[in-house]
């Protein structure tokens, strides 16, 4: 047994440590103290061009049953307009036609035409907001919202 640890296990353990030492070395990096010194700009700030908003004021939405949106993106952007955030979607049918609008306070609850009920919980002081719409095919796509701001 003495002559296999002698003849094997140790330069086997020997050639284990110079590769750690040879990987350990080549990680080392160098800091140069004086990189990481804040010096303040020496000319004024220039304002950074801000990109106008394309919604309108809170209020203003075409949402309502029979309504046709061509994309999700439009539909966001409407309910953007009248203060909602999409927080959940279902199916990606589009153009689609608005077939049933629900609204409800701290979360909501639905049932998908096809499938399970599906509940957002956790939503406290938030208005709730589910648009289900169908789209070609009578397939149907369901977006839900969230208000911005808390009641």
């Amino acid at each position: 047994m003495e002559k296999w640890v002698k003849k094997y296990l140790v330069p086997l353990l020997l050639l284990g440590l110079i590769i750690a030492l040879f990987v350990d070395f080549q990680t080392v990096e160098t800091i140069d103290p004086q990189a990481g010194r804040y010096e303040p700009s020496v000319s004024e700030p220039q304002p950074v061009p801000q990109q106008p908003q394309q919604v309108g004021p809170r209020g203003e939405s075409r949402l309502a049953v029979g309504e046709r949106y061509t994309s999700l993106e439009e539909l966001v952007a409407d309910q953007k307009a009248a203060g909602y955030l999409r927080t959940g979607y279902f199916g990606k049918h589009w153009p689609a036609t608005v077939t049933e609008i629900q609204v409800d306070d701290d979360g909501i609850s639905f049932v998908r035409k096809n499938g399970p009920r599906h509940s957002y919980t956790g939503f406290d002081g938030y208005r709730m907001k589910v648009v289900h719409l169908s789209g070609p095919g009578e397939q149907e796509t369901v977006v839900v919202f969230r208000s911005v701001d808390k009641r």
